[in-house]
This record gives structure tokens, C-alpha cells and sequence, in this order.
């Protein structure tokens, strides 16, 4: 009896976890498809048509749609992000801060730029100064972002530190909750060689993850029912 105490509750327990497990990643493919949607429906309508429309909207009213911002760069808050690839070769993210003529702080994502020959060479990147300029770019809320985040497995307990809070950490600076891909500017030297891609639209693994969760609870159950007729066959009375 204490052995199949033991093993019901064990199973139990793993039941639980598989319902967890089912339901998380349930939860983070409705996430992901609602995103991919959002996208779609978002880069196929007009540009923003101002720096207002920024506050003045919620973030799945501008997330993804272009806008055109007057201001300059600061060359001095300037860093990179690894592994970034481009058409299978490595290379970093150039992230450069601008100021529009609002006052209002935004990071930018430049591009990709190709790494150096070794990891002695610096890669070769697009220079900005601090000259008026106008660019155009796609919007990327923090808001959003933090929703999508996630590994592959998308573990509770995972990294989910919105990138932005990073970034003014890293750099001891407070910007918008908003950054920008840069796709052209006045100034065709700053306008971007390689732009940062969309990201893929595709509602990933999750989905299918579910389902294997639901089979896990299958597979505990049928060994909690062998292990119970095993059980009920060993206390049966012998003939």
C-alpha cells in the first residue's frame, strides 16, 4: 500500500507539471501568433504621421510601423550585439542613440555589420556624427517586446528582461520605452547596408511542444495504471 501511495502521488506531481508545461507553452504560442499577426497587419498600413503618435497610441498601434523623426545621433553612445547573422555570415548590430528635435532619447538599430577577419579586428562600421538629420525607421515598443521574449523552450523562470532596460543599464542612460530600426535617413552614408530583417513569421515550436506535453500525461498515466494492476495482481490470492 505505502508503495502505491508513493507512486500515485509521484504521478500526481507529474501530471501537474505536464498541465503546466501544456499550458505555458500554449500560452506562449498564442503569444507569438498574435505577434506575427500584429506584424503583418502593422507593416502593410501608412507611416506614423508624427513624433506624437508615439505616446499618443497604445503599443499595438505603432509597434512595427514606419515613422520619419527629425534630430541627430550622439556618436558617443554608440555599442554592438552579438550574433547577428546575415545570409549565414557573423556579424554584430550597431546601436546608436538619438535625439530627435523633441528632446526625446531613442536607441536605433543601424544594421548588421560583418565581424572583422579575427577577434582582433574591430568590424567596420557606418560613422555617424552629431549633424541634424532626418531618418526613417520601424517602430519596436518595449511593451511588445517583453511579450514575445523568451528561449526556445520558453521556461518559466527564463530571462525576460526587456532588452531596452539592458541597454540603459548597460549604457547609465534613460531613453523612451520605444527604439527604432533604422531603414534610411537623409544621409545616405548612414542609411543602413544590410537593415534589420523582420523577424520571421512563424509561430515557432510552441504549439507542438503543447502536445507533447499532453503525451507526456498519457504516458504517466498508462505507467500508473501498470504499476496499479501489478500491484492489485501481487496482493491477489494465490490458488
Amino acid at each position: 500500500m505505502r508503495r502505491l501511495i508513493t507512486v500515485s502521488t509521484l504521478a500526481l506531481l507529474l501530471i501537474f507539471g505536464c498541465v503546466q508545461g501544456a499550458l505555458w507553452q500554449y500560452d506562449r504560442y498564442e503569444t507569438r501568433h498574435a505577434n506575427n499577426e500584429l506584424i503583418r497587419k502593422n507593416i502593410s498600413i501608412a507611416a506614423l504621421l508624427s513624433e506624437d503618435d508615439l505616446s499618443s497610441k497604445t503599443a499595438s498601434d505603432i509597434s512595427w510601423r514606419s515613422i520619419s523623426l527629425e534630430g541627430n545621433f550622439d556618436p558617443s553612445k554608440e555599442f554592438l550585439i552579438r550574433n547577428r547573422y546575415h545570409e549565414g555570415k557573423y556579424g554584430f548590430g550597431v546601436i546608436t542613440l538619438f535625439i530627435s528635435d523633441s528632446g526625446k532619447r531613442y536607441w536605433i538599430d543601424r544594421g548588421w555589420v560583418i565581424a572583422g577577419k579575427d577577434a582582433q579586428t574591430p568590424p567596420v562600421i557606418q560613422k555617424v556624427d552629431s549633424l541634424p538629420i532626418e531618418i526613417t525607421a520601424r517602430v519596436r515598443t518595449s511593451e511588445i517586446e517583453s511579450r514575445v521574449q523568451g528561449s526556445v523552450f520558453a521556461l518559466p523562470g527564463a530571462d525576460s528582461t526587456p532588452k531596452l532596460v539592458k541597454w540603459n543599464s548597460e549604457q547609465a542612460i534613460e531613453t523612451e520605452p520605444i527604439y527604432f530600426d533604422l531603414i534610411s535617413s537623409s544621409n545616405p552614408e548612414v542609411t543602413p547596408e544590410v537593415a534589420t530583417a523582420l523577424p520571421e513569421l512563424s509561430d515557432g515550436p510552441h504549439l507542438a511542444y503543447s502536445f507533447q506535453w499532453i503525451l507526456f500525461i498519457f504516458l504517466v498515466l498508462f505507467a500508473w495504471y501498470l504499476v496499479i494492476r501489478e500491484d492489485r495482481r501481487a496482493q491477489a490470492p494465490k490458488l
